[in-house]
């Protein structure tokens, strides 16, 4: 296993190295006044370093070896992708508020099975949450959707 987790941390400091030279290329600019590539020069140069760390700490023998999708794991992962998928292509239709209340709902109950108290507090807690952080702090228009 160890082996696969060494080239995927090779491959993504490969991708890291590659993005810190494209976003040198766009304009770094500098400290005082940034560029357009200045932010994701430095988002590229943390994912090769992280990259780098895990690669490290990865070297040596797998101490054992793990079938990866054994006894029906990958269905899941697999309920995962087509919540994400179905939660960005209801987005406009429903609205963020109504739309992230649902992704909250459903993950919580069919993904990680939790109590039903818990869903209802954090679908309704997390959903205006988020909301708060998009829309006060970060000031980012959010579909209105079939609430507003």
């Amino acid at each position: 296993m160890k082996k696969w987790e060494r080239i995927a941390a090779l491959v993504f400091f490969l991708i890291g190295l590659g993005a810190a030279w494209e976003a040198t290329n766009i304009g770094f600019g500098s400290f005082q006044t940034p560029g357009p590539g200045f932010y994701p020069f430095w988002l590229a140069v943390i994912l090769a370093v992280v990259s780098f760390i895990y690669f490290l700490n990865n070297l040596g023998k797998d101490s054992k070896v793990v079938a990866l999708w054994e006894k029906k794991t990958w269905v899941r992962p697999l309920l995962a992708i087509i919540l994400m998928l179905v939660y960005g292509l209801l987005l406009d239709r429903l609205g963020f508020l109504l739309d992230t209340f649902f992704l909250f709902l459903i993950w919580l109950t069919v993904i990680e099975r939790e109590k039903p108290l818990t869903v209802a507090l954090v679908s309704v807690l997390g959903t205006v949450v988020v909301y708060i952080l998009f829309v006060q702090f970060l000031q980012v228009q959010l579909p209105k959707g079939l609430l507003f």
